[in-house]
């Protein structure tokens, strides 16, 4: 992505985030139910064809083992396309069985370095939010330009939840907490929802529609006093493993918006939702056939 239209990331973020990659779970990360939903969508896309060629945004280690799992990688040639190397480097200790052929490119998500209908396939897990809303129409235009006719657009997309108005970090601790304690979660899952919940709700504390965490640090740091060891823990792993990540901001837009992007530029063939995890239903994973 163009450091002139969207930030740069800091390298420290994409070290974090990779540190904190083993630790997270769904919706951080596409779960078993969305992976199988990945599958079936880009068996259906690639059918029998062969020398395909794949672009995957990004570094998403469980979508760069999917392609291998399901057998393709002798026919398929795969592209990763991303502003940081150390990024995809770093996540190559997640991707179960590695690729030694993955072209990896270092370029602009806005002004990507292929020629025209050079794609039968793009994939990307939560590429969207990463995207400002002033540049999403460029996006999709870049990606709709790459694919080849008739090819397709599979992603995970995360929108508006309505419902997060009413999180609020006390509830969150509460619930999770107990949770924890009653045995229904581990204590990493624990700290992802409570982040969850808090990341969502940031949507509504400022006026441009942005999700970031900085709307919550202060009260993240106030947690920190509660009498409770556990709930203290919670947040102190959250303020360790996440802190640069309170320096970032995300775009987010309800569900109609996306899909009035997405139709300007494909054919919505299928959606499907995981059922695997909790907000999952904010989480569609879009099979999108190139206009």
């Amino acid at each position: 992505m163009n450091s002139k239209k969207i930030k740069k990331p800091d390298p420290n973020i994409w070290k974090q985030i990779t540190t904190a990659w083993g630790k997270a779970c769904s919706p951080s990360r596409p779960s078993l139910g969305d992976i199988k939903i990945y599958g079936k969508f880009i068996l259906q896309s690639i059918g029998k064809k062969k020398n395909c060629r794949i672009l995957i945004l990004g570094a998403t280690p469980e979508l760069r083992s999917l392609i291998l799992k399901y057998g393709l990688s002798k026919k398929i040639d795969i592209f990763l396309l991303d502003l940081n190397l150390e990024m995809i480097r770093a996540m190559d200790e997640f991707v179960e069985i590695p690729n030694s052929k993955e072209k990896r490119v270092i370029g602009d998500w806005l002004s990507m370095p292929f020629k025209n209908e050079y794609f039968d396939l793009v994939l990307g897990d939560e590429v969207l939010i990463n995207v400002s809303l002033t540049n999403r129409n460029k996006f999709l235009m870049e990606i709709n330009r790459v694919l080849k006719t008739s090819g397709a657009f599979i992603t995970r997309a995360s929108h508006e939840n309505p419902l997060a108005k009413k999180f609020t970090l006390k509830k969150a601790l509460d619930k999770y907490s107990n949770y924890y304690l009653q045995n229904k979660l581990k204590f990493n899952q624990a700290v992802n929802y409570v982040l969850e919940e808090i990341f969502q709700n940031s949507y509504f504390k400022n006026p441009k529609g942005l999700l970031s965490l900085k709307f919550l640090e202060k009260d993240c740091y106030k947690a920190l006093k509660s009498p409770n060891p556990l709930k203290r823990l919670i947040i102190k792993t959250i303020l360790d493993d996440y802190s640069s990540l309170f320096k970032q901001s995300w775009s987010w837009e309800s569900r109609p918006q996306q899909l009035k992007k997405f139709k300007e530029y494909f054919q919505v063939k299928e959606s499907k939702t995981a059922h695997d995890y909790l907000y999952s239903y904010i989480l569609p994973i879009y099979y999108l056939i190139k206009k």
